[in-house]
């Protein structure tokens, strides 16, 4: 080994140029957050229907909280207007809302 540094420095040029261009290949030009978008109005749910809409988050976490209970899966979409939706599989639609009038 001898005691030229160019080597070291060669190194540090090669790490120091993958960094920027990593940064520069990953960084984002737009924000990443897509829009809110209703599940209510919503034509694309694909196996999910809307059974309890514009709740409070908390009335919505309790309302998920019973159909868990009752072995139904739920899940929770929030609205644009900060409101939040409660959905569940189509085949649990007649259970879950008749666990929810009762």
């Amino acid at each position: 080994m001898s005691n030229d540094p160019s080597a070291g420095i060669i190194a540090l040029l090669v790490v120091g140029l993958l960094v920027l261009v990593l940064r520069w290949v990953w960084s984002s030009k737009q924000p990443r957050r897509a829009p809110l978008i209703d599940a209510a109005a919503s034509p694309h749910l694909g196996l999910l229907s809307v059974i309890a809409p514009k709740q409070t988050r908390a009335d919505a976490l309790r309302t998920r909280a019973t159909l868990t209970e009752a072995g139904i899966r739920s899940s929770l979409s929030k609205r644009s207007d900060g409101r939040v939706d409660v959905l569940v599989f189509a085949s649990d639609v007649d259970r879950a809302r008749l666990l929810l009038d009762a």
